[in-house]
This record gives structure tokens, sequence and C-alpha cells, in this order.
């Protein structure tokens, strides 16, 4: 199904709701809404406005017959105005924020969509990073392009030694985020909490949690790891790798940070930067709808949500989740 829109307030009234966008790399998250916001009026612009609201005028004599006439309103014509669509007038909001040195995916909500961003806030779900390193070298901001303050060998370092180092890490973060419930891991309710909630997923913010750690590629002196965390930033990012370089008797320096998945939002579903207007914008907000009303604040972990069989079947079947629902492809006229 297509629809052809060439008339200003009907764009406006579709642009409500939850859209991802990828997010480039040494690109700050307000650039980017102030970006966003940019091509959107641009584009709202160049369609067919809403006329000029007309005023009433009372013409005559008392005493004789009135009139009432319409009359053309200067004060709200575009040229005593200016445009009609105006940054101040979109609202726009992220679900989370995502540091310069990060790139990836990006959720955004446009409008109405703000309360929908903060559901998914709420709603603390997993997000997924390939992180990669570089082993020899140790920096003062633990980022490659810091000024180099030592160097090391790192010939003795193997793929079984990273998976080693890596799943003692995860161990410990597994550990602690039972000391959230208060809880003995070895006590019969830790093990009912576990097998009936799933993942554990603090209700309040809380200091940054691993989830799952993996070795993606191993290249010596760079490797690369998949982390899913929770409450993570970048400066957390930065020093699980020098973390994991001291595991190893070396130095190590983070030379990438990429979100690959938050939630049900993938990379598939992002939109680049070469796509960020209006079309292209409305035609995501219907794509992503369905999986925000899937979205419930303080549900289980995202390892439970792939079992449902609506998850497990859009994960499994296709990478963009136009088969969910009637998804409304918009194509816009300009005057």
């Amino acid at each position: 199904m297509k629809g052809l829109v060439h008339y200003g307030p009907e764009a406006w009234n579709m642009l409500q709701g939850v859209f991802c966008v990828y997010k480039p790399f040494d690109m700050t998250t307000g650039f980017l809404r102030k970006a966003v916001i940019s091509n959107l009026c641009r584009d709202l612009n160049l369609l067919k406005p809403r006329p000029a609201s007309p005023i009433l005028a009372i013409e005559g004599n008392i005493g004789e017959r009135l009139m009432v006439t319409e009359k053309e309103n200067f004060a709200d014509s575009p040229l005593a105005l200016g445009p009609r669509y105006q940054p101040k007038d979109i609202k726009l909001s992220w679900a989370q924020y995502l540091q310069k040195d990060v790139s990836g995916v990006c959720v955004l909500g446009v409008n109405s969509g703000s309360k929908g961003t903060h559901v998914v806030r709420e709603s603390r779900l997993i997000r997924k990073f390939t992180v990669s390193g570089q082993f020899g070298r140790a920096t003062d901001n633990q980022f490659y392009n810091g000024k180099v303050l030592e160097k090391s060998k790192y010939t003795h370092v193997t793929r079984g030694k990273l998976t080693k180092a890596i799943m003692s890490i995860q161990s410990a973060h597994q550990q602690s985020s039972l000391a959230y419930l208060g809880l003995d891991p070895h006590s019969q309710e830790a093990y009912e909490v576990l097998s009936s909630e799933g993942l554990i997923r603090p209700g309040e913010r809380s200091p940054p949690l691993i989830y799952g750690l993996t070795v993606v590629d191993f290249t010596l002196p760079d490797f690369t790891i998949e982390v899913s965390c929770i409450n993570e930033t970048a400066m957390f990012l930065k020093a699980l790798v020098h973390d994991i370089g001291i595991k190893l008797k070396t130095t190590a320096v983070c030379t990438q940070m990429r979100c690959i998945r938050y939630g049900p939002w993938t990379l598939h579903h992002a939109l680049l930067r070469k796509h960020w207007s209006l079309e292209h914008i409305i035609n995501n907000i219907n794509v992503c709808h369905p999986m925000v009303k899937l979205v419930k604040p303080k549900t289980a972990g995202l390892k439970r949500l792939y079992h449902l069989p609506v998850y497990k079947w859009f994960y499994e079947r296709t990478p963009i989740c136009t088969c969910l629902c009637p998804v409304l492809h918009i194509k816009f006229i300009c005057n």
C-alpha cells in the first residue's frame, strides 16, 4: 500500500512515534538531534502549507445594515511569520545517550513518540556492543587517539587466554547482579527468582552490568569482543578493554565501540544519515510501532523476550519487521 502526501499538515500528523537511526562516529547525540530536526523542517516546508486563516471584519454604518466579510490575514502569512515549520515546533528525544566515541543504533522519539522513548528507557533493555581493541600500548584516555603512556609485549596472548579472561569478568558481573536482589546465590530463593524471571535487570539506575562477553575476532595485535550489558557508558567500555589487557599481563586500548542492538532494534532498522528525511523517518515509525507496543517497563530480560513467538519469528524470518504490520510507505510531492 502506497500513499502520496503533498499537504504539510497531513505529513505532520504522521510524524508521531518512535524511530531508529544510525549514529556515526565522532558525532554527539545533541548534534544528531539538531540534524534530524533540521531535515524534518526542510522537508515539511517543501510540502504544500496550510492556507492563512482569514479574519472577520464587520463593515457598514451602525444605523444601516452591517455586513460580515472575510479578509486576508497578513499576520498569519508566511511572509510575516516565516516558514510554517520551525525547529522549535518539533519535539525530539532519545531513549539512550550515546557518547561521541560510540556509533550505532540510536532510538529516537518525535512529538508524541517522546512518551515511547520514556517507556523504552524505563524498560532497561539490554544493549549489545562490538568493542574493538589493540594490545601492546596504553594511553591516557584508554582510547586509540590518546597520548601513549606505555608499550608492552603481546605475543604471548592467545585466543584461548582472551576467552578465559573475559569469562572471569562475565562471571564476576553475574554474581554482582544477584547482589541487587539481596539474595544468596546458593539459596533456593535465588534459584526460584532466576528460573521464573530470567535475566536480572535492575529496576533503577545501577552501575554497569555485563550479561555476556564473546570473542568475535582475534588477529594480533587487534581483537574484537561482543558485549551485552546495561547502564554502560563509553568510559566503562574503554576501561573494560584496559582491564582485559591487565588480566593478560599486557596493555590494551579501545579502538572502536559500536552499538549493534538495543532491545529489539538492530542495525537493520537504523536509518543511515543519507536517509534522515521526512519520507524515510515516517516509514521507519510505522516499522518500529509494533516493537514499541511489545516493550513494557521492567519486563523480563531480552533473552526471555526472544523466546516469545512474535520475537522468535521476527528474529529468524526477516531482518526488518515489515511483516509484523501493514506498513504504509509514504512518498511526498513537493510544490
